[in-house]
């Protein structure tokens, strides 16, 4: 199994990436920090970027590498190695940016200032964008920085490594040590990085819901609630791991169970992602629910709540 490592920048993965050449060994880790970053492997310089890369030939080519790591979006390896073995962190957004900012102080001799720097495009909602309309909830595991210590022991319990916990290229003494910042620095990092902080924060539901399913020893499913309307209920779930059983899914309604479906449909836009069972986990249920209805699923094997907190009904569209 190779798994792919999407690393974004500033949220422990270097402490991650440094963890887990000492289990791996770093020959059996591939690198994209792209062309002329000195950290890229050459073999990924000289296959993928050039101005045709042959990214099956690439992948084809190598002799089954422990894991792929860069600074890259996830639609760049994801159809490669596949969403289940596809991992990554999270870090509070403001907290990051305003540490991406050091880094390019310190490392990279950036002279301008703090706003100038969060103000650029290109550092605006870094997280959101390189997730590229890849719904969190399909991805192998996602960790947080803030909580590093539990997303290790959940992350080596999934694949079956013991990578170790360190602290490496860190602007501050401490990971917990948090940056402070203006009002008006405050005000227009939340506006300007928006997206970034409602994903942060689905994320930290997820990951709550899943270790307290880590720690009650229950399986986790991958499951997502696509579509809910007032005549459809739609989505799809599946077993993190090796299990290939179909889920049961639970449809509650305003707190109250009212059916069950399997899922067993094929979800074509899933297949870039290389899903188990072919693409075929999906489950869609016709309904006749009010606007003012709320609604939540649940894997009736485990009782894991998706999403993590009920949904309020969409008009449908005529």
């Amino acid at each position: 199994m190779s798994l792919f490592f999407m690393h974004i920048p500033k949220t422990a993965g270097t402490s991650f990436r440094k963890g887990a050449e000492t289990y791996f060994s770093p020959e059996r880790i591939v690198y994209d920090y792209g062309p002329n970053a000195k950290a890229t492997s050459p073999f990924v310089k000289e296959s993928l970027h050039v101005d045709q890369p042959d990214f099956w030939q690439f992948r084809q080519a190598l002799d089954n590498p422990a894991m792929i790591v860069g600074h890259v979006p996830i639609v760049r390896f994801v159809s490669l190695w596949g969403v289940g073995n596809t991992i990554t962190f999270l870090r509070e957004p403001l907290q990051r940016i305003a540490s991406e900012y050091e880094h390019f102080v310190r490392n990279m001799d950036y002279k301008g200032s703090f706003k100038e720097f969060y103000s650029d495009p290109a550092m605006r909602n870094r997280q959101r964008r390189a997730f590229s309309r890849v719904n969190l909830e399909a991805i192998g595991f996602i960790g947080l920085t803030e909580r590093y210590s539990e997303s290790l022991e959940m992350l080596n319990d999934r694949f079956a490594t013991r990578i170790l916990e360190r602290e490496d290229n860190q602007g501050k003494t401490r990971l917990e040590d948090e940056y402070e910042f203006d009002e008006e620095d405050l005000v227009e990092l939340r506006k300007l990085n928006r997206r970034d902080i409602e994903l942060y924060q689905y994320a930290s539901g997820l990951f709550d819901s899943r270790y307290e399913m880590f720690k009650s020893n229950q399986p986790w499913a991958h499951a997502c609630l696509v579509e809910a309307t007032t005549e459809s209920i739609s989505g799809w779930a599946w077993w993190a791991g090796e299990r290939d059983a179909p889920l049961e899914v639970e449809l509650w309604v305003n707190g109250e169970l009212t059916s069950t479906v399997r899922a067993v449909e094929f979800r074509q836009e899933l297949c870039r992602l290389l899903p188990p069972r072919g693409g075929y986990v999906g489950f869609n249920l016709p309904v006749k629910l009010s606007p003012l209805d709320t609604v939540q699923c649940r894997v009736a094997a485990t009782g894991q709540w998706f999403p993590p907190s009920p949904r309020r009904v969409e008009e449908t569209v005529k």
